[in-house]
């Protein structure tokens, strides 16, 4: 399979929201290095999930199995 290049020169808003993942999750998760090829659609996605886990009337622990639950039944790491 071939393996998609990271953006080499992200621009101000990128390395922003890079930040901002990594003081998340202790490291810039894939699907945000991913979608950083397109600016667009990372502020749609990203603006999506802010939303989700801001007003979101799912207790974060719960969501958190539930994306581990997800993960395990596609067969793919979390």
């Amino acid at each position: 399979m071939e393996r998609i290049a990271d953006n080499e020169r992200p621009g101000v808003v990128t390395r922003a929201l890079f930040k901002l993942g990594q003081r998340m999750f202790g490291k810039v998760p894939t699907p945000e290095r991913l979608m950083a090829r397109r600016l667009p659609l990372m502020l749609g996605l990203g603006s999506f999930y802010l939303i989700i886990e801001w007003f979101s009337r799912t207790e974060r622990q719960l969501r958190a199995l539930l994306n581990l639950q997800v993960a395990s039944l596609y067969g793919v790491p979390y």
